[in-house]
């Protein structure tokens, strides 16, 4: 076999990975059920987090931020490990299905362009290892995120 065959084959063989992933994502965005999620989120969510996302007294805003916690890994479990969410009554397909509308429907500039849904899979590890200094951990976490 040629050394120019090779990299076709290569070519080839990557850009199915590429699409088999992006299909993957898309699917995943397809499924989802606003209307259910929607429901999750009124019924979960916005009693701390208002209706808009605007958030309450002492909860952080959702509204045109939470997109930021996209960025990097460690604030993207965020979003899972916080109490609300990681000891939330929602199963795993759920909670992540309620997060992704969260994002999408609240999250506004915030979010990148290449946005990772989260799948039942990921919230199903991360919300194991619940936090329990939220506080102290997210003004960590804030101090990083590069905030427009």
């Amino acid at each position: 076999m040629s050394a120019l065959s090779l990299c076709v084959k290569r070519v080839v063989w990557g850009l199915c990975i590429f699409c088999s992933v992006q299909t993957n994502a898309a699917d995943n965005l397809l499924e989802m059920n606003t209307d259910r999620a929607k429901f999750n989120y009124q019924m979960f969510c916005q009693g701390c987090h208002t209706p808009d996302g605007t958030g309450g007294k002492s909860v952080p805003k959702i509204k045109n931020y939470i997109g930021y916690f996209l960025q990097n890994q460690i604030a993207r479990e965020y979003l899972v490990r916080v109490p609300g969410s990681a000891n939330s009554s929602l199963n795993d397909e759920q909670l992540a299905e309620v997060l992704n509308w969260m994002i999408i429907e609240l999250g506004g500039e915030s979010v990148p362009k290449n946005m990772q849904y989260y799948t039942a899979n990921e919230v199903a590890k991360l919300r194991q290892h619940p936090l329990f200094e939220v506080v102290e951990y997210r003004e960590m976490l804030v101090k990083k995120l590069s905030v427009k």
